[in-house]
């Protein structure tokens, strides 16, 4: 795609900050960005990209390839600090009231961003807004999720999975992955994948944005709570679609990320509760 300069954006003009949050992905970036471009049409908006600070030329390779479309930023972050603490980073100096909280393997489909914008704008019941995410062959992606308890998400989600019989993990997986769930109207859920969330920045700073205990992994888990605690809901939203191409590191295969995987979900279980058989109903 050829990058056409673009005029300066107006503070007051700005609906949605776009953040996304780079490490060593830049040509993924570089898609996804893209895709903003080509297919959010009626919104003002602007995108910025942290880069955690990669050790590859992904901050050069992003600050020359946009260099002179004035809504795009490309922040060089001094250290990697993790998906959430960088996000929260990209809201904090965003213009925008809304933030769309992107990952970089994301594809932005047709018109997806602006009708997440009219839902949430319409809506001041709910927080957080998430498109319906498709594989790359545009089969359904399980992106919206129930709440397990800690012995069930043990059984289902980690590689204690093969002590346990197949059918027991199914059923929990089918449970978390809310397999009984259609997938095609818009539904209240407990939570959703981080990948693509839409939520007003003033609510996102009031809940404290991504909390700092995560430097990966289930910070999406930990800020739907969070949201559900000041009692906005948590919305997903099939009429609007984009394309993750997501890689699943953590679970195709026992490796660092998958310790950091199981990390992080001890320490959500400790934060709030191991039984987790009373979590907020909205």
């Amino acid at each position: 795609m050829n990058v056409q300069c673009k005029s300066k954006v107006n503070d007051v003009d700005i609906d949605v900050s776009i953040i996304i949050v780079n490490y060593n992905k830049f040509l993924l970036t570089e898609k996804c960005i893209d895709s903003i471009l080509e297919n959010v049409k009626k919104i003002k908006y602007e995108v910025i990209v942290i880069d955690n600070n990669s050790p590859n030329e992904s901050y050069e390779y992003l600050s020359k390839r946009y260099n002179c479309v004035d809504n795009i930023k490309i922040i060089n972050n001094e250290f990697n600090s993790g998906f959430g603490a960088a996000n929260n980073l990209g809201v904090k100096i965003s213009r925008g009231m809304y933030s769309l909280l992107l990952n970089p393997d994301v594809i932005v489909l047709d018109q997806s961003v602006d009708k997440m914008y009219e839902m949430l704008l319409f809506n001041k019941d709910v927080g957080i807004v998430a498109c319906q995410l498709l594989n790359k062959d545009m089969s359904l992606q399980y992106s919206c999720r129930r709440f397990l308890s800690f012995s069930e998400f043990i059984i289902a989600r980690t590689p204690i999975k093969k002590l346990v019989r197949k059918e027991v993990v199914k059923k929990l997986n089918d449970k978390y992955l809310m397999i009984d769930y259609q997938h095609t109207e818009k539904t209240f859920v407990d939570w959703v994948m981080g990948s693509c969330i839409l939520c007003r920045k003033e609510e996102f700073l009031l809940i404290g944005g991504f909390s700092k205990e995560y430097f990966m992994y289930f910070e999406d888990v930990d800020l739907c709570y969070k949201m559900r605690q000041i009692n906005k809901k948590i919305l997903y939203y099939p009429q609007a679609q984009m394309v993750h191409l997501h890689s699943q590191d953590s679970i195709k295969k026992i490796n660092k990320l998958t310790f950091v995987h199981l990390s992080s979900m001890f320490k959500f279980y400790r934060k709030y509760g191991i039984a987790y058989k009373n979590h907020l109903q909205i």
